[in-house]
């Protein structure tokens, strides 16, 4: 059994061998957004008449522009603050995609925000904030107690 190991093994070392010294010395895969009509590697910011040097690295890139929905909420007092402080840092969806939360939750949120993450809102910001999350995403305490 020891005498049929040691091929599959000294195989299986080989192969590893090939495929990395292939891989190192080869040419790096071209992908095909990456090549023009003639299959050729696209260059951008190089004019048609630039000489260019064999050797040089050829820079490439791909732009997409992804659709932007804005999350909709409702008018009320809060509402400019909280998008123009809350949508510095990250996605305003977050809030859509929460429960109803009492205002003591929301208020430990805000307050969280401010004190780990940096968040630049001052007291009277917070309580703005505060109260326009409670007023779109909020529930009574006593709906709580169930």
């Amino acid at each position: 059994m020891k005498i049929l190991r040691m091929p599959v093994f000294a195989i299986l070392i080989l192969s590893a061998v090939l495929y990395l010294v292939s891989y190192t010395c080869g040419a790096p895969p071209v992908k095909a957004e990456d090549t023009n009509s003639k299959g050729e590697p696209t260059q951008l910011n190089v004019p048609k008449d630039a000489k260019t040097d064999k050797k040089a690295v050829q820079v490439t890139s791909k732009s997409i522009e992804l659709p932007h929905y804005p999350a909709d909420f409702p008018p009320g007092k809060g509402k400019e603050l909280f998008v123009s402080r809350c949508g510095v840092c990250h996605t305003l969806r977050y809030v859509t995609m929460q429960p109803h939360f009492p205002e003591k939750t929301w208020a430990k949120e805000v307050d969280k925000m401010i004190k780990t993450y940096g968040a630049h809102i001052d007291k009277k910001e917070a309580k703005e904030i505060v109260d326009y999350l409670n007023t779109i995403k909020g529930k009574s305490p006593s709906v709580n107690k169930q």
